[in-house]
């Protein structure tokens, strides 16, 4: 122990202050690049989260959009296929023939589809679509109903037409409503 201190004694005051300045200089720098590492890693995470939230936004927006077109081809595919009916109340055509153009109506719609997305994204507008496939449900039970007249040979023309118009209208009703509602969500995404 003798010997170090006798050793720390030799060496010059000189070589005491440039030591100790290297060692402070070295602290200092060690805590500019901690510094400025914390900071770098700070942005990159606000960068990060910035990024993520551009992406999810652009992923809602891409899925309201699909869900818009896709809802559009089921209303108007559901609407084809109740003009044929139409057309046997006023008369126009028989039954069989209404039959064979709704076969022969090629769908282009995917009703799974859109409910895949309202259910994995935007449940708020269910309701909305619910009130269409409510309405689509009485027009087919209208349908049904003047078929069973029609096999019997009895029933009125007018009557029927209005009843199955008024259903006509109330779902483009409907859609227009959930129209306008999944707009409004894509308006404010």
């Amino acid at each position: 122990m003798q010997e170090i201190l006798e050793l720390i004694k030799i060496i010059p005051p000189n070589a005491w202050v440039a030591f100790f300045t290297a060692l402070f200089t070295s602290f200092l720098t060690l805590m500019g690049v901690k510094l400025t590492n914390a900071s770098n890693h700070q942005r990159l995470r606000i960068q990060l989260e910035h990024e993520r939230q551009l992406k999810k936004e652009e992923i809602l927006r891409d899925r309201i959009e699909k869900l818009y077109v896709e809802a559009k081809k089921y209303m108007i595919g559901i609407f084809n296929y109740f003009l044929p009916y139409g057309q046997v109340m006023k008369g126009e055509i028989d039954f069989n023939q209404a039959l064979d153009m709704t076969i022969d109506y090629k769908a282009n719609y995917n009703p799974e589809r859109v409910l895949l997305i309202m259910d994995m994204y935007f449940p708020e507008v269910k309701s909305a679509f619910a009130e269409v496939e409510k309405v689509r449900d009485e027009l087919n039970h209208i349908i049904h109903l003047f078929k069973e007249d029609y096999k019997r040979g009895s029933f009125s023309k007018v009557e029927w037409y209005q009843s199955f118009q008024s259903g006509l209208e109330r779902f483009l009703e409907s859609s227009t409503k959930f129209e306008e509602c999944v707009a409004k969500i894509a308006r404010n995404t």
